[in-house]
């Protein structure tokens, strides 16, 4: 499920940007909503889904990283 609605979102993403950049930066950028779940008494956990389970360390990291450096010095000026 998680790779169904990963991909939907980059997809979106991607046209909403005007495809600015590679297929990967999107793909990094729709685990955003995937890979923070909150807890039962919601409280934001770490809680990860099955899929994000399955990446690897390296994938993991850079994910975070490409989130995190987007977050800190992506545009933050909406164009449409």
């Amino acid at each position: 499920m998680a790779d169904y609605y990963r991909s939907t979102i980059a997809k979106g993403l991607m046209q909403f940007d005007n495809g600015q950049h590679s297929d990967q930066f999107y793909d990094d950028m729709a685990w955003e909503g995937l890979a923070n779940i909150v807890d039962a008494n919601n409280r934001p956990n770490q809680i990860y889904t099955e899929a994000w389970k399955k990446l690897t360390v390296e994938e993991q990291n850079r994910i975070k990283s490409a989130i995190a450096n987007e977050k800190e010095n992506g545009n933050k000026t909406c164009e449409k």
